[in-house]
């Protein structure tokens, strides 16, 4: 959504920092022109997990970088949250039976390669934040 230049664009959790929600649906609502607001809203049932830890996949989600908390305003970026000791993916994955699979003893380069997936992306949001926050 950034690359069609809009005002502002963020990325939220649905639960568990329902400030950073707050804020940026408020931005959203109030910035002139079309805004895109990336809401992670994780599903118990389609992903397999417990009910009850449902504020715990939003946690590990943020924690391991695999849905950093960030926004866009008008090209700049901003990284909100930066976890002091960023956690292995493999904590986000495992809770959730739609990933069993991985853990399967064979299957352990699927979980390399997410990670490494999961690094790179990470480390390109903290390199554009870096870029267009430079003057």
């Amino acid at each position: 959504m950034v690359g069609h230049h809009l005002p502002y664009v963020a990325q939220t959790i649905a639960l568990n920092n329902f400030k950073d929600l707050y804020e940026k649906s408020e931005k959203a609502i109030y910035t002139e022109g079309p805004c895109f607001l990336n809401v992670l809203a994780p599903c118990p049932r389609g992903w397999g997990y417990a009910t009850e830890d449902l504020m715990k996949i939003n946690k590990l989600a943020v924690e391991t970088c695999y849905w950093p908390l960030y926004e866009v305003i008008d090209g700049v970026y901003k990284v909100n949250y930066k976890p002091a000791k960023k956690l292995p993916i493999e904590e986000f994955l495992k809770p959730q039976k739609r990933f069993k699979h991985m853990f399967k003893p064979g299957n352990e380069w699927m979980i390399e390669e997410f990670q490494k997936e999961v690094d790179l992306r990470w480390q390109e949001l903290l390199d554009l934040e870096e870029i267009t926050n430079k003057e």
